[in-house]
């Protein structure tokens, strides 16, 4: 089968769609983000929506998406994107099937942001549950945070199916660099207070990388900005050996004012605060996810860890659990799909 996407977020449709051609199916994509570099590809836009107004989503941007490109999507099989939920609404006419996958809050541009309103976040709501009563929209959560995220605020259930990244799964940690880089977007002085010689400072995620350079280091400190980051996927995939603060020190971390979980929620949204215990349902807390993730308590902890972890070690340990959970992944697509 053959599937269209129109997407703000670059990785998550690039992971489904580097998996269903083992499956026998394709993905035609228009990714609009800005980050489109990441993945060595160009910025797409459309004639009706476009990374200048595609936070108006609304009816009449839909109907003018439906008029203009009824013709030219008419031969594909169904509609599949992640960010944001709200663009199920760009496929309602088209009458085939739509998969949502839900990879981070699902409120914006409706719920939060400079256009969003309660009457909005009715809209999107409406459109997403009317879809999946009637069968149109399948919900998925790439991540177990969001799973529980949005069946307590759109309903329906969200079937979770992790994303797996095999577009990097090629690329395996050599540890040839011999130094362990800080992954965040922190901005108070957490960063720079983490002395240990096998710490380098100066590589930073706010700057031009190469990917293909990252398997170089012997591991990676995430401090998380959000609950679910596509990069640990991806690191996982790699085999990159990662130090994560537990739950108890990160929430800590964020009830103290630290610049930990920036994302987690949108400053001006409209659905009720998050609950701190739906934290462990991170990413790197799910032992039957990603296995071989070691979490420090504290400061002294991460540098006893870097002290005496084994590399080679932890990375087979990534890389059995990510062989297994490809094949458990693949067939959850297949089940869906059919």
């Amino acid at each position: 089968m053959k599937y269209f996407n129109i997407d703000m977020h670059i990785s998550i449709v690039h992971d489904v769609k580097t998996l269903f051609p083992e499956m026998g199916h394709e993905i035609d994509s228009c990714c609009m983000s800005g980050h489109t570099w990441v993945n060595q590809e160009s910025q797409c836009q459309t004639e009706v929506i476009h990374p200048r107004n595609w936070f108006y989503i609304n009816d009449e941007m839909c109907d003018q998406f439906y008029e203009k490109y009824k013709d030219e999507l008419k031969d594909y099989d169904g509609f599949i994107h992640s960010y944001p939920p709200a663009f199920a609404a760009l496929f309602e006419k088209f009458d085939k099937p739509i998969y949502t996958i839900a990879c981070t809050r699902y409120e914006y541009p409706c719920g939060c942001g400079p256009q969003g309103s309660l009457e909005r976040l009715h809209w999107l709501n409406e459109k997403l549950m009317t879809g999946y009563n009637n069968g149109q929209i399948k919900f998925i959560a790439n991540n177990l945070y969001d799973k529980k995220y949005c069946e307590e605020f759109v309903g329906g259930e969200w079937k979770f199916i992790p994303s797996i990244c095999s577009y990097v799964s090629h690329l395996r940690c050599t540890g040839e660099m011999g130094k362990i880089i800080i992954w965040d977007r922190n901005r108070d002085g957490l960063r720079s207070s983490l002395n240990h010689e096998m710490i380098e400072q100066r590589f930073s995620v706010s700057q031009v990388y190469d990917r293909n350079q990252i398997p170089n280091v012997s591991g990676i400190i995430h401090i998380p900005y959000n609950i679910s980051i596509m990069s640990a996927f991806e690191h996982y995939a790699m085999g990159i050996p990662m130090f994560v603060p537990s739950y108890d020190l990160l929430t800590k971390w964020k009830n103290d004012g630290r610049h930990v979980l920036s994302e987690l929620e949108f400053s001006d949204n409209l659905n009720k605060p998050v609950k701190d215990e739906w934290i462990k349902l991170a990413d790197w807390y799910d032992k039957d996810n990603m296995p071989g993730v070691m979490l420090f308590d504290s400061i002294e902890h991460l540098y006893e860890l870097i002290d005496t972890y084994d590399r080679e070690e932890v990375t087979s340990i990534m890389k059995d659990s990510y062989d297994d959970k490809k094949r458990k992944v693949i067939s959850l697509w297949e089940e869906t799909l059919s």
